[in-house]
């Protein structure tokens, strides 16, 4: 991987682990909705040091959970604190757990139901494409 691609991805994976942190989720959490193989002591070192593994799965949790952002910031573009009211509060579509515990819960499953849940783009291009 070229050293732009290699910055560009660390700077993804600060930003994310931010934003995941933001949301609620605990170290463990994180690496469970990655599915991420590293020791949860060690899951500090992605928000400094070291990207995410550039790996198929784990990449492709990634583009969920950038839609799941995209489609809170859509869902909410006036205030951005309800995003994470929204993923934390029991909804009926997810028989009364938070987004957040389905997408820790329910690992690839719950992302993407959380993701056609929030992003209306996506749901129909999984319904029609």
């Amino acid at each position: 991987m070229s050293e732009e691609k290699v910055n560009h991805r660390l700077i993804l994976t600060r930003n994310l682990m931010d934003m995941m942190t933001d949301w609620g989720l605990t170290m463990e959490h994180i690496k469970s909705v990655l599915a991420l193989d590293t020791p949860t002591r060690k899951m500090e070192r992605f928000r400094s040091e070291e990207p995410f593994p550039n790996e198929p799965e784990v990449n492709t949790r990634i583009e969920h959970i950038v839609g799941i952002a995209e489609g809170l910031g859509a869902a909410y573009p006036q205030n951005p604190k309800m995003a994470k009211v929204w993923l934390q509060r029991p909804h009926r579509k997810f028989a009364k757990r938070a987004p957040l515990e389905v997408m820790v819960v329910d690992g690839m499953n719950g992302l993407i139901y959380v993701r056609a849940e929030i992003d209306c783009t996506f749901a129909y291009d999984a319904t029609n494409g």
